[in-house]
């Protein structure tokens, strides 16, 4: 998620400055506790360290905080490991749904409510 991390050795409510520790799980809303909070914006703080406004999807919270790289990375790996899992179920229900659809149309040319002449422009 945050690709412009640097590999160091190879390893409207608001609030502002607030720090995470480290392992806590910036993706946690700090007010309902719900699992879904995502970064709206990011950029460098200093040379070791990440600003960032996150947004719970749960209940619109937002709020700043400044996190180490380590935290930052492990931040960024837990999102695009959920945008995997969200792209994964995303392809199953479009699968689902075109296997339906098929179902259907094979039904309509069995029962010759369709036939080539509906396929002309």
């Amino acid at each position: 998620m945050f690709k412009r991390l640097r590999r160091r050795g190879e390893n409207q409510k608001q609030r502002s400055g607030s720090t995470s520790v480290p392992g806590s799980g910036l993706q946690v809303c700090s007010e309902c506790r719900a699992d879904y909070v995502y970064p709206l914006e990011w950029r460098e703080a200093d040379g070791a360290r990440w600003w960032m406004l996150l947004r719970c999807g749960e209940c619109s919270t937002q709020r700043e905080v400044t996190v180490p790289d380590d935290v930052a990375t492990r931040y960024g790996k837990h999102l695009d490991g959920a945008l995997r899992e969200i792209d994964r179920e995303w392809m199953r229900l479009d699968r689902e749904r075109m296997a339906g659809e098929a179902e259907i149309f094979v039904a309509a040319l069995h029962r010759d409510l369709i036939d080539a002449g509906d396929f002309v422009s």
